[in-house]
């Protein structure tokens, strides 16, 4: 067997191992007894430059399945994560949390019987969330995360600014999957995803306006040297910016 004989059947078996794999996340994601008929995120940003998050998930059972959800956020581009609630039906739900692989993660638990849906409002404060990028201060957030095995059939994203920022947003843009950004007010901005959010799809929103106005100080993961690294995977989106606005 030649060079090329091996190079050509060496790809051929990597397309076939690539295919199967594909072919399994999906069967398992179609297995799975469970979707998300909506998650709409709110983050309203504070004077202080603390992110207040509401995030209202609404799940659809088909069948029986284990009664303990998880939502993990990563801590790598925040300084703290807090204050953290879940609810359903405006009832405080017993929930726990941890760290673990950098991540913080949140556990409830409750009742089911299939099938039916539920619907969990999930709210925290991120400490240290805005980002400086010279002159400029961001919002970048991921507020639909891709660490999910179901889908979510609709997404929607609003983030809320202070009275001091408005009219003064530079741009406003979105990462991952396609969405429609509209500028709902001067301090009000909204992201919807232009269709389902696969599986191991995101949404992430990107607002900027100029640092001088909340005058919000460099967060401590940016001053211990991560500024950089933070930089370069901001732009790492594999060219899937669906809009991008200047105001």
């Amino acid at each position: 067997m030649n060079k090329r004989q091996f190079k050509k059947i060496f790809y051929f078996f990597t397309t076939l191992l690539t295919i199967f794999m594909v072919t399994i996340t999906q069967v398992a994601a179609q297995q799975l007894p469970f979707y998300w008929e909506n998650i709409n995120v709110l983050i309203d940003v504070q004077t202080n430059g603390d992110m207040l998050v509401t995030e209202t998930q609404k799940y659809v059972f088909t069948a029986d399945y284990n009664t303990e959800r998880y939502r993990y956020i990563p801590l790598g581009k925040v300084d703290e994560i807090k204050d953290v609630t879940v609810a359903e039906n405006n009832q405080k739900i017993a929930s726990t949390t941890g760290i673990e692989n950098n991540q913080l993660w949140i556990r409830w638990q409750h009742q089911l019987k299939a099938p039916e849906s539920h619907t969990f409002v999930i709210r925290y404060r991120v400490v240290g969330g805005l980002q400086l990028d010279g002159e400029n201060t961001q919002v970048y957030w991921k507020a639909i995360s891709s660490g999910r095995k179901a889908p979510i059939n609709d997404a929607k994203v609003r983030v809320k600014l202070p009275e001091a920022l408005s009219g003064k947003v530079l741009f406003f843009r979105n990462f991952g999957t396609p969405a429609i950004s509209r500028k709902v007010d001067a301090k009000t901005f909204e992201f919807v995803a232009s269709q389902a959010v696969q599986p191991q799809q995101e949404l992430e929103v990107q607002i900027a306006f100029p640092q001088q106005i909340l005058n919000v100080p460099q967060p401590r993961w940016q001053q211990t040297g991560n500024q950089s690294q933070s930089s370069s995977e901001g732009e790492d989106h594999d060219g899937r910016v669906s809009s991008s606005n200047l105001v």
